[in-house]
């Protein structure tokens, strides 16, 4: 080996000089870049780390988030809740007598079985609509005092119909008591107003938990005299259409978006 003037190796072999190569910033350049080829840029690294903590987040929100009780579900615990409700009430009770258009002599065992009939929708309605999740804590107030209002009409209405029973007589108000489920089912709607279609019907439904299986409670004490035909056929048929149509129609009304239309 030779070193010349310009500080250069030469390898020199019999007669042939050939120059060896030094390590230069070509060089450099070309480990630097097989480096970078196998290290990830702190961007993209950064990035990749957010993504997972976002996917992180919205599982946990998801598994932590209360559920939202489903409509098929809130219908079934209504037709249940009207079944069971109808069977109790077709029991030999003590019914109320009827005197000068009006009620007399209610028995307090029927009062205290209405109360309790009465307990078991509201908490059925308050367990499958959750209000609070919609409305919030002040807009759910308004929606139980709405639920109590609605249910006392409806025990009213229940007892004004056992005092027909075995008298006779046949109730002729049958078109006010069509409007009993209709009327707090629009109010619930139009309390949710800005919640989105969804917790209008929820709202809505929630109110006929109530306003349904009562409903059936009062033509299954007019039909539970001695003296009555009708079966429990009848009497759901006739809850159908008194109280289970008329209420369809005013979660109907509740559901459509006005506000759509008047934009048109």
């Amino acid at each position: 080996m030779t070193q010349d003037a310009s500080t250069r190796l030469h390898l020199v072999t019999d007669n042939h000089v050939a120059t060896v190569p030094e390590p230069g910033p070509a060089g450099a350049d070309r480990v630097d870049e097989r480096r970078a080829e196998h290290v990830p840029a702190a961007g993209s690294v950064m990035a990749d780390l957010m993504r997972r903590a976002e996917e992180l987040d919205a599982r946990v929100a998801a598994e932590t988030a209360p559920r939202t009780p489903r409509l098929a579900g809130m219908v079934a615990v209504g037709a249940g809740l009207t079944v069971l409700l109808v069977l109790l009430a077709r029991q030999p009770w003590q019914l109320p007598g009827r005197d000068a258009g009006g009620v007399t002599d209610v028995p307090q065992s029927l009062v205290t079985f209405l109360l309790m009939c009465t307990a078991l929708c509201v908490w059925a309605a308050g367990r499958a609509t959750r209000p609070a999740q919609v409305l919030g804590t002040a807009g759910a107030r308004l929606w139980w005092a709405l639920l109590a209002g609605a249910a006392l009409v409806t025990v009213s209405a229940d007892l004004s119909l056992a005092s027909f029973a075995g008298t006779g007589q046949r109730p002729t108000d049958t078109l006010l008591r069509c409007l009993v489920p209709v009327v707090p089912a629009v109010l619930a709607g139009a309390l949710a107003s800005r919640a989105g279609r969804a917790a209008r019907v929820r709202l809505a439904l929630g109110t006929g938990l109530v306003t349904v299986p009562l409903a059936a409670v009062g033509w299954a004490l007019l039909s539970s005299s001695a003296h009555a035909t009708a079966d429990l056929a009848d009497v759901l048929a006739v809850t159908g259409v008194a109280a289970a149509a008329p209420l369809a129609v005013a979660v109907a009304f509740v559901a459509a978006d006005r506000r759509a239309r008047s934009a048109r």
